[in-house]
């Protein structure tokens, strides 16, 4: 059945028209709009903008690690007062520490809760969410080697095993952690769990979107995410607050969102 151009229908040229006959046009209608699939309305529930706090997102100190009156994790939801200043949207975002910048020989995680992804299984999930990080990076004295603190992302199918993604853009660089200048020691027994893997390091200048397509074996009804980071020694001290003179801003998250 015909219609009209102008109520949008696709027009297509006779063979008449390609080979110099009369200039007539045959209307095509085009496809009415797909209505969106189960997995894609059950997507458009699941975000995190963080605007009324934790919304069921958990931190901790990883590695096992402990350091009585040091603080190794600081974590926080909030208002953004530091670092970019402002969270991405609205008044709330998570960071490695709102109002002032991390500490040496930090090492935490902030974690999802359980987040029902079974409606879309065995399809693609695109997990994306706003950063902007801002790690320390250099030398120490007596050591040759560049080192750079910074953070990285991992996924999971039940919350016990982790799976590292690749995002997009993709991580600038290589987490390398100083563990100690001279006396001043991180704890002795800690692997730090980001060292020497790909992260987010350096100063990234602004918030970003940034996107993983998740494995299909973790889009379950149980699937989890977490942000992790640690930092290592960039000035030898041990009073926290002088310590963050030497440190930078570090890690901010907001505006958690799934697509297919």
């Amino acid at each position: 059945m015909a219609c009209w151009i102008a109520a949008g229908c696709a027009t297509a040229s006779t063979p008449e028209q390609h080979e110099g006959g009369a200039d007539a046009a045959v209307d095509m209608p085009l496809p009415p709009d797909m209505p969106p699939s189960p997995c894609q309305l059950k997507l458009a529930t699941l975000g995190f903008d963080f605007e009324a706090g934790a919304s069921g997102w958990t931190h901790a100190v990883i590695d096992d690690a402990s350091a009585p009156g040091w603080p190794l994790d600081e974590w926080r939801v909030g208002t953004a007062t530091t670092g970019p200043g402002s969270c991405h949207g609205g008044s709330g975002c998570w960071a490695t520490r709102l109002d002032a910048n991390y500490t040496s020989c930090s090492r935490a995680e902030v974690q999802s809760p359980p987040i029902d992804l079974s409606e879309c299984s065995g399809q693609n999930v695109t997990l994306a969410f706003y950063s902007w990080h801002d790690f320390w990076t250099g030398t120490v004295s007596g050591k040759s080697t560049t080192f750079f603190d910074g953070g990285l992302v991992e996924v999971s199918a039940d919350g016990s095993t982790w799976t590292s993604v690749t995002p997009s853009p993709a991580y600038p660089g290589t987490i390398v952690i100083n563990p100690n200048i001279s006396s001043n020691e991180c704890v002795s027994s800690d692997s730090f769990q980001v060292n020497n893997r790909p992260g987010f390091v350096g100063a990234g200048g602004t918030w970003q979107q940034v996107t993983v397509a998740l494995p299909a074996a973790v889009v379950t009804s149980t699937f989890r995410m977490r942000f992790l980071y640690s930092s290592g020694v960039s000035f030898a001290n041990s009073d926290a607050e002088v310590d963050r003179q030497h440190t930078r801003p570090g890690w901010y998250l907001d505006d958690v969102t799934f697509s297919n």
